[in-house]
């Protein structure tokens, strides 16, 4: 009897329980989406890592040996030892020069190349060579192409007898690029024994250990007597880090968005449930003067939410799986290297979906429990009118000038708070979500033109090869009028000897100081550097506790020596985080100025034929490779678009049906007095139309703030400020009242539909 009831009483407020069902849906479909890709990221890279025997812990230097190698082994808790040759190198000119990170080595203990196609890596092979994958497929190499690395003024050709992943490289991105283009970055391993005699020097020595492997430094610079450049952990390696935060970044968000429907979901529940239980207040007492206890009535009413809710989540984890986490997968395996990439699931979406469930029980419980405390022979009469109290709008000095239509809507807002609040917390965070998908678009633009105009104040951009001498660089400097860059990578520390938990592994751009390559400060103007100081980029010296006037120290990857500079401006960039210092000043410290690039306000397509030159871009060919990348944040927008549209119009449909509901004997009598249909509506969508104007004012500020946390989750190597258009604010205010509108005439066929003899005989 009661299950029938449950069907009856969902049918006739179809509109607000299958509210509820769909916010718990997409709450879950949120949580399990995002978490998809979290649990089947994480799940994958373990698995990489793992089969890879990916180190723990890179020691960096000049020149080390097997005997170094063997006393870093015998310490107590590192197991697998590696020496190995890293240089950057760069490919072809018909490759781009893309930056190609070699590794020469004799074997393979740590950090193995896994093997996506042809062979597997020989270190004894003297006449192969093993390609990043994506690199190769990006520009249609296959096994059995010879391939030329030209590196330490080598030029390498060899047979590509394998292509290769490694997960040092889950994210890689050339120094160049704001973001992934495997046509500009690629990496290599060769045999040790491919580089001349007096060439094969170790820079570096990978293990594997238990536990951290920053908790083994004391041991490490024991054994080394500290004749080591410094020593890292996983964290510092960009092409490992950057998708640890990526996939923090999305854990985060499963819970944000979820948070917000799930809020919602509670307000319509309250809402439904009080309203339904007043209204079956004498079909309550008569099932409790029959006999039934309250414990089965009150179980009755809160299967309700119970099975509404549950039957939600389980549609939310199965969408959840199969359609979003799917989607962020593929999406973002365009950028980032796991192979086996699969959507997750894990027991915590259980957990999640059913302390969701809880929560929506719970909250029908608190909406129902006080009418089970009237007696039986209490709760068969009907209720007694609320009294009538004057509302606080009617202390307005001005109230008896307002028309009618406006002091009825402030009296019912006054009696109907919970209601009331409802629709504007719900108009609230759909302008929130709108801004929120609408400033990431705005973001990306003013990102765009920031650094393609003022940063990068130049048209042309020529990559110099790594044979061009400082005196063919002069030289085309004079020819094209432009100006030398210098780009190398460089660790920092806010003090002399640092340990390895201070130091932080990022890019120095050394420039001659023409304002062509630009550095902007924290307001992001376009200042230059002062003369005997470095800028430092602001998230790095928020990290090592260091502001303008401070003395920071630095070091280049293959220098042992730390020099001393002070910090002339603390200034931001999009994409290369680290130094940025005059040309005059670095060659003071005693390094030799060995520029990468040459940028000019010139047409330089005429040098693009010289020996010195590896390619040259233009700003438009840049711009389109950045807008290319970009094209990601279109579904991003999309997907912000269509959640603020359900929220919007979920939130004010039921805000709008509870308010009909509740007042539909007023509406009847109304009808009675002489009152249209047409000014009956306009006081249901007057009430619509304040809350939302109130919601989208209370939600205008909020857009800023999980925009520049979602930016700001990227990790320290980007620094994206987040910027929101005047014109967004107004498109997405407009949208939110456009829906509202929308909404209010939903109502009016229901209006002109009340049967005032029906809806007033039912007072008596």
């Amino acid at each position: 009897m009661l299950r029938r009831k449950m069907l009856r009483d969902i049918k006739a407020n179809f509109a607000q329980f299958f509210s509820i069902m769909i916010l718990s849906l997409i709450a879950m479909w949120c949580y399990t989406g995002f978490q998809a890709n979290v649990i089947g990221g994480n799940k994958a890279r373990a698995d990489f890592e793992s089969d890879s025997n990916f180190a723990d812990g890179w020691i960096y230097g000049a020149d080390f040996s097997e005997e170094q190698a063997k006393k870093i082994a015998d310490i107590s808790g590192i197991k697998d030892v590696q020496l190995r040759t890293e240089v950057l190198g760069k490919a072809d000119e018909k490759y781009n020069t893309a930056e190609m990170y070699c590794y020469f080595q004799n074997n393979t203990n740590v950090t193995i190349p896994r093997t996506a196609d042809g062979a597997d890596f020989d270190a004894d092979d003297e006449n192969g060579l093993w390609l990043f994958s994506r690199f190769a497929e990006t520009w249609g190499i296959k096994v059995g192409d010879k391939f030329t690395v030209h590196v330490m003024g080598l030029d390498i050709e060899k047979e590509v007898k394998g292509l290769i992943v490694t997960p040092e490289y889950e994210f890689a991105c050339a120094s160049t690029d704001t973001d992934t283009d495997f046509h500009n970055i690629g990496f290599a391993y060769l045999s040790q024994k491919v580089l001349p005699e007096e060439m094969r020097i170790n820079n570096e020595i990978i293990f594997t250990c238990d536990g951290k492997a920053l908790s083994y430094e004391k041991d490490i610079a024991n054994a080394l007597g500290d004749n080591y450049a410094y020593f890292a952990d996983r964290n510092s390696i960009r092409g490992w880090y950057q998708l640890s935060d990526e996939l923090a970044q999305h854990d985060s968000f499963s819970y944000i968005f979820s948070f917000v429907f799930v809020a919602i979901a509670l307000l319509v529940i309250i809402t439904t449930m009080k309203r339904m239980i007043a209204q079956q207040r004498t079909q309550i007492g008569t099932l409790n003067a029959l006999g039934m206890k309250k414990r089965k009535i009150l179980a009755h009413y809160l299967s309700y939410s119970f099975v509404l809710s549950t039957i939600g989540c389980i549609l939310g984890i199965i969408l959840g799986i199969l359609t979003f986490g799917r989607l962020m997968v593929n999406m973002f395996s365009q950028f980032y290297t796991i192979p086996n990439w699969q959507p997750g699931f894990s027991y915590k979406s259980i957990i999640v979906a059913a302390v969701l469930v809880l929560i929506c029980t719970g909250t029908s419980y608190l909406s129902c429990k006080q009418i089970l405390k009237i007696h039986p022979s209490e709760a068969l009469r009907p209720a007694a009118a609320k009294t009538a109290k004057p509302c606080i709008f009617e202390k307005l000095p001005f109230w008896k000038k307002l028309s009618f239509n406006v002091r009825y809507n402030l009296r019912d807002i006054s009696r109907s708070k919970m209601r009331a609040f409802m629709g504007v917390f719900g108009t609230c965070m759909g302008m929130m979500i709108m801004e929120l998908g609408l400033g990431a678009y705005d973001t990306v633009d003013y990102v765009r033109d920031r650094y393609f105009h003022d940063i990068q104040n130049y048209e042309y951009q020529v990559i110099l090869n790594d044979s061009c001498t400082p005196e063919e660089a002069e030289e085309l400097k004079n020819e094209t009028g432009g100006e030398l860059i210098a780009m190398e990578a460089v660790s920092i520390a806010a003090k002399d000897h640092p340990t390895s938990d201070g130091i932080i592994s990022c890019k120095l751009a050394v420039t001659e100081g023409e304002q062509l390559y630009c550095v902007s400060d924290t307001e992001l103007n376009t200042t230059p550097i002062p003369k005997g100081t470095v800028a430092l980029t602001m998230k790095q010296a928020k990290n090592l506790g260091l502001s303008e006037g401070d003395r920071v120290y630095w070091k280049t990857a293959a220098g042992s020596k730390w020099n001393e500079s002070k910090i002339g401006l603390i200034s931001r960039h999009p994409n290369i985080t680290g130094l940025t210092m005059l040309r005059e000043d670095y060659e003071a410290a005693g390094m030799d100025f060995r520029p990468v690039m040459l940028v000019s306000k010139n047409d330089c397509d005429n040098v693009a034929d010289h020996d010195c030159v590896s390619a040259v871009h233009s700003m438009k060919d840049l711009i389109a490779a950045f807008d290319k990348m970009m094209e990601i944040m279109n579904l991003l927008v999309y997907f912000m678009v269509i959640f603020s549209v359900l929220l919007i119009v979920i939130v004010l449909y039921n805000s709008g049906n509870l308010s009909f509901n509740e007042r539909e004997k007023e509406f009847a009598t109304l009808k009675v007095l002489g009152f249209k249909s047409s000014a009956i509506r306009r006081l249901l969508s007057t009430q619509n139309l304040w809350l939302s104007i109130i919601g989208v004012i209370c939600g205008l500020p909020l857009g800023r703030v999980p925009l520049q946390a979602m930016m700001d989750s990227n990790g320290d190597a980007v620094d994206w400020p987040c910027y929101i258009a005047p014109s967004t604010y107004i498109i997405a205010a407009i949208f939110v009242m456009t829906v509202s509108v929308l909404v209010s005439f939903m109502f009016s066929r229901r209006i002109k539909k009340i049967d005032m003899v029906e809806v007033l005989k039912g007072m008596e």
